[in-house]
């Protein structure tokens, strides 16, 4: 990946390592787009990063997650790089059967099948990017 001039999106771009990469890479000459759940905290970024973009993404809503990679590739054509941040870690207590199992539903949901999701609609764009750069 080249330093400078990308299109990137980060996923859980509103705190922590997502948010210090995004600021990062936005300070190395990128355009950056942070996605994630809490439209309260991706406001604040972006409020704090002018040129930053922030855009909701729920990683357990499927069909949220085809919508959201339609809007970007229409909105963002020269987007080449993803990087899929989010997730989610919660304690499990074994003692609680039903609330286990549901955390460690929750867990795959979002950490595993939410990036699978997401890739296999921005692969077509991805490849695309990647064509188009390779052949000028």
């Amino acid at each position: 990946m080249k330093r400078s001039g990308n299109t990137i999106l980060v996923t859980g771009g509103t705190s922590g390592i997502g948010l210090e990469m995004a600021r990062a890479l936005m300070a190395a000459g990128n355009t950056v787009i942070i996605a994630g759940r809490r439209v309260a905290l991706l406001q604040a970024a972006t409020a704090n990063m002018p040129g930053m973009i922030g855009l909701p993404l729920d990683l357990t809503d499927a069909a949220g997650i085809a919508d959201f990679a339609a809007r970007l590739v229409k909105d963002y054509p020269e987007l080449n790089v993803v990087i899929n941040n989010a997730g989610i870690m919660q304690a499990e207590d074994m003692a609680d059967p039903a609330a286990s199992l549901a955390i460690a539903e929750a867990t795959i949901t979002t950490n595993l099948l939410g990036p699978i999701r997401l890739i296999a609609h921005m692969l077509p764009q991805l490849r695309g990017r990647r064509r188009r750069r390779s052949s000028t």
